[in-house]
């Protein structure tokens, strides 16, 4: 994957998110994609070499590595980064196809109509240049976007659980292996324990943080609704549209009307 390719998809993620959901996604890049890459690749870099066991047994260290990390750290981690960004792709490409079909729409009910007074479209309360809120509620991208909060809270959740019953709070420094073909109780050792365990702590945090965001997103999404429904609704702009035609058919009758009696009135005279 490209850096322009990347940026341009940030780019398109911030303009259809929330405060909190920019928030998220800069966790994201910094605490994890940038985290994972320059401090993860460089800790698990000796993962299988540094790993050793008290035997000579041919292909002993291998099947105790395998018991022991059934899944590398890293890979896991990549693996969850991933499944995690996969509801908000999934939401943007059904964002930008949506919008694109109302923007048809749009322009072929404008195409039939006749031109009217062409007003400056005002900007919400909600419409702030930081939140879109207002934005994902006025484009019609509501239930999508707090669908994806949900999956993407579910899968956080399914991967902290996987990451516990895999790895624990702590690397052990040493593993304790009774597989085969080792000839007897093998003890191994692993490289570099106590480092490894304050990155695995650092990646619960990290795993913690955006779930906390997510709900405080939900909760961001549920008071938003809540202050909308309170407050009067806006008449639709084309309803706003067809007041200004009555009002200037009335004020063209009424014209008609007085030309005809200031007509009729000289005429009488």
């Amino acid at each position: 994957m490209s850096w322009a390719f990347l940026t341009k998809l940030l780019e398109a993620v911030t303009q259809h998110s929330t405060l909190v959901g920019k928030l998220w996604l800069s966790v994201l890049v910094v605490f994890r994609l940038v985290l994972l890459a320059v401090g993860g690749e460089a800790i698990y870099r000796d993962e299988l070499s540094g790993f050793s066991c008290n035997t000579a047994q041919p292909g002993c260290e291998n099947v105790c590595y395998d018991a022991f990390a059934p899944l590398s750290h890293v890979r896991f981690w990549v693996f969850q980064i991933i499944l995690v960004t996969a509801p908000t792709v999934f939401y943007l490409g059904y964002a930008v196809h949506h919008l694109s079909r109302r923007q048809t729409t749009q322009k072929q009910e404008e195409e039939e109509e006749e031109p009217m007074i062409q007003e400056k479209p005002q900007k919400s309360p909600d419409d702030g240049a930081h939140d879109g809120r207002g934005r994902i509620r006025r484009d019609g991208l509501l239930g999508a976007y707090v669908g994806q909060l949900l999956v993407r809270s579910a899968l956080e959740v399914g991967f902290l659980l996987g990451q516990y019953l895999l790895y624990g709070l702590e690397v052990p420094p040493f593993y304790v292996c009774r597989r085969s073909p080792c000839p007897h109780t093998v003890d191994c050792f692993v490289s570099r324990p106590t480092e490894k365990t304050i990155f695995l702590l650092v990646m619960y945090a990290v795993s913690g943080l955006c779930l906390l965001l997510n709900l405080i997103e939900l909760l961001h999404l549920g008071l938003g609704g809540m202050k909308k429904g309170k407050s009067p609704p806006a008449p639709p702009p084309h309803s706003k549209h067809l007041q200004l035609e009555q009002m200037q058919k009335q004020l063209h009758l009424v014209q008609e009307r007085l030309d005809l009696a200031l007509h009729t009135s000289g005429y009488r005279a």
